[in-house]
């Protein structure tokens, strides 16, 4: 056993090695960003550590990753259906997700204003609420996958986020 692929010390006697025990404990996309993360230090630190160590490091883990990504079920569904299936049940979940979120919001105005019915299941409209963000997420993932944009949309989300704050403190600024 090499320091970099299956080390003694990630094998407890007894147990299952610690990677599948992770895959167990918190899923496949989890372990598969630990991969990642894990694959960027090896290499970011190869020169001032273990050199040539740290690189077989963060190779198993880029293997890893994409043997993750290979297996994982979310993909093998979008590599079945494909682009253009996968688009329109991203249109259709959204607009579910739309209406999900607006009788979740009834709830809020129904105690202010008396058109609103006041028989609708609270518990009922947060547990839909739930399903539909879950279908969004899973169908929009699938999407980025199939895309293969994920850097890209990560970019645009930290630039939009920095943007937000920015205005955020501007606005702070004002009051």
């Amino acid at each position: 056993m090499s320091n970099a692929n299956h080390p003694a010390h990630y094998n407890i006697p007894g147990r299952k090695e610690c990677i599948i025990e992770m895959l167990e404990i918190f899923g496949s996309e989890k372990v598969q960003a630990f991969c990642e993360l894990n694959a960027y230090k090896y290499r970011y630190r190869h020169q001032l550590k273990n050199g040539q160590e740290d690189l077989d490091k963060a190779e198993w883990y880029d293997a890893k990753r994409a043997e993750l990504i290979a297996t994982d079920e979310r993909f093998e569904i979008a590599r079945n259906s494909g682009l253009d299936i996968r688009e329109n049940f991203l249109i259709e979940e959204m607009a579910e997700l739309t209406q999900a979120i607006y009788k979740c919001k009834r709830f809020r105005y129904s105690e202010l204003c008396s058109e609103y019915p006041k028989n609708i299941d609270k518990e009922a409209a947060k547990n839909n609420l739930i399903e539909e963000i879950a279908d969004v997420r899973l169908v929009l993932e699938q999407l980025i996958y199939l895309l293969g944009c994920e850097k890209a949309v990560a970019e645009a989300e930290n630039q939009k986020i920095k943007r937000t704050l920015e205005r955020m403190g501007g606005q702070n600024e004002n009051n």
